[in-house]
């Protein structure tokens, strides 16, 4: 690669007396430093002067720097202003600029990213719009997936999986942007055609600090021009926020505020959602197997969103009764009179939306099983455990990842924010939880197994073992689901 068109768009300064033309690679990985590569030193701190070193030794024929930082003489050395920015630009150019060839839709928010960029996907392959998915843990090139270790790949990894896509014909691309993506601006440099903003509740606290700071984050996608036009949930109240102070085009969506696109009515069952929307002048009803009123604004964004890319209302109604909701969100299975919920809901308000829906349309009782990832915002435990009280009849805590923490301490600390002990277990082994919630629950009852989803492994001390929630309800009732 050419070092022209490598740092095109970017200003950056010779640091050494040496100079080079071409690069083999780009990388930040010192481990993965070949002779000839360009490595990128996103880290000055010791440990990432070690880091630089091991590169050095490696062969690295060019750092990148935004520091001055003292290296050998021999070694050819650039700094530029923003590592992290520089990186992301850096990375799209090493792949031709592949994003700019492409509609763009950026989906960010606490809770819906998934199930938005899921939607979106799926209405527009339906009707033959050659579609890109990257979401949390794959990503699609038209119907076929792809497996991905997070929600938003490193720069030099997106942009690879943006060229293949480019390169496959793809003319439309859909992303989950997370609020540590845009922290580390690992999408600088992407022009998106469209930004969606579902919401925000607590998460991620661990790092943020707080949520004025994680409001900021995730705000700062849409303040600093990321997307052409917005689409805002405006009962949110950060998305109220971030809809009076932005510039930019956008468009509010809404069930409960006045807004641009208004949901008039709506109707909730075992079997899905009916809605009423006032959407571009027209009045028109959408059904969807999708349960829930956290649903509907998910909907909503996707119809909007694939209307603005071109495809008719009329053909949208149509495919939206076809779409089986995302696999480990609000998946209902029915065994002997008593339905099961798989969901990924792992914040306060992910389980408290979960819940309430379910309260509506649930006979018996709802009993819930749930626990909290480990080294991970502490914070939110006990307020889980609080609304699990609130809107479960009965509430059992078990493990749910706990990477380097004690289970039991974890689910302790989910059980403060439960004022009736009563009606709590605490069962660590997530699978004799489960079988503890089959032996409570009785025909009309709703078991609901949250925070989990559609994951396949169980985080503890370093390592990962198989585990699934759907696989495990299965051998426990002795059955098979689709």
């Amino acid at each position: 690669m050419n070092i022209k068109r490598l740092f095109d768009g970017i200003e950056y300064e010779w640091l050494s007396e040496i100079k080079i033309d071409d690069i083999a690679t780009v990388t930040h990985k010192h481990q993965d430093i070949n002779a000839g590569d360009c490595y990128i030193c996103l880290q000055t701190n010791d440990k990432g002067m070690q880091n630089l070193q091991f590169a050095i030794e490696k062969g690295a024929s060019l750092i990148v720097v935004d520091k001055y930082v003292k290296i050998p003489e021999n070694i050819a050395v650039i700094k530029i202003k923003d590592i992290r920015e520089g990186y992301a630009l850096i990375a799209k150019n090493y792949y031709g600029k592949a994003a700019d060839s492409m509609r763009m839709i950026g989906v960010v928010g606490t809770n819906g990213k998934s199930t938005t960029s899921y939607l979106i996907w799926s209405l527009l392959t339906k009707n033959n719009v050659m579609c890109g998915l990257i979401g949390t843990g794959y990503y699609m090139i038209g119907k076929k997936r792809f497996d991905l270790d997070m929600t938003t790949p490193d720069p030099m990894d997106l942009h690879f999986i943006l060229s293949v896509m480019s390169n496959c014909g793809v003319k439309v691309v859909v992303m989950e942007v997370s609020s540590h993506a845009i922290y580390f601006k690992k999408v600088c440099g992407i022009k998106y055609k469209i930004g969606i903003y579902t919401n925000l509740s607590q998460d991620h606290l661990d790092f943020f600090g707080n949520m004025e700071n994680l409001e900021k984050t995730k705000h700062s996608f849409f303040m600093d021009g990321f997307s052409q036009i917005s689409l805002i949930n405006v009962d949110d109240r950060s998305g109220q926020r971030l809809a009076e102070k932005l510039a930019l085009p956008s468009i509010t969506v809404g069930i409960e505020k006045d807004c641009d696109i208004k949901v008039k009515s709506y109707e909730i069952s075992a079997e899905g959602t009916r809605f009423n929307v006032s959407l571009f002048r027209e009045t028109t009803i959408f059904d969807s197997k999708l349960i829930g009123k956290y649903n509907i604004y998910n909907i909503v964004f996707a119809i909007v969103a694939c209307k603005l890319v071109g495809v008719r209302i009329k053909y949208l109604i149509t495919a939206l009764k076809e779409i089986e909701p995302l696999s480990g969100r609000a998946n209902v299975y029915t065994y002997k009179d008593v339905n099961y919920v798989i969901d990924y809901a792992h914040t306060p308000d992910g389980l408290k939306n979960i819940l309430t829906e379910f309260r509506k349309i649930t006979f018996g009782n709802l009993i819930v099983v749930f626990g909290a990832g480990g080294d991970r915002d502490k914070d939110k435990r006990h307020k889980m455990g609080a609304v699990a009280e609130k809107y479960a009849n009965k509430v059992i805590i078990t493990s749910d990842n706990p990477r380097n923490e004690n289970p039991l301490d974890i689910m302790q600390d989910i059980a403060r924010g439960v004022q009736n002990k009563k009606c709590v277990w605490l069962i660590e082994d997530r699978k004799a939880a489960t079988q503890k919630a089959i032996s409570l629950a009785e025909p009309f009852d709703t078991i609901i197994l949250a925070g989990k989803g559609s994951e396949e492994y169980f985080e503890k001390n370093g390592k990962k073992y198989f585990y699934n929630d759907k696989i495990t309800l299965e051998e426990l009732l002795g059955t098979k689901w689709k």
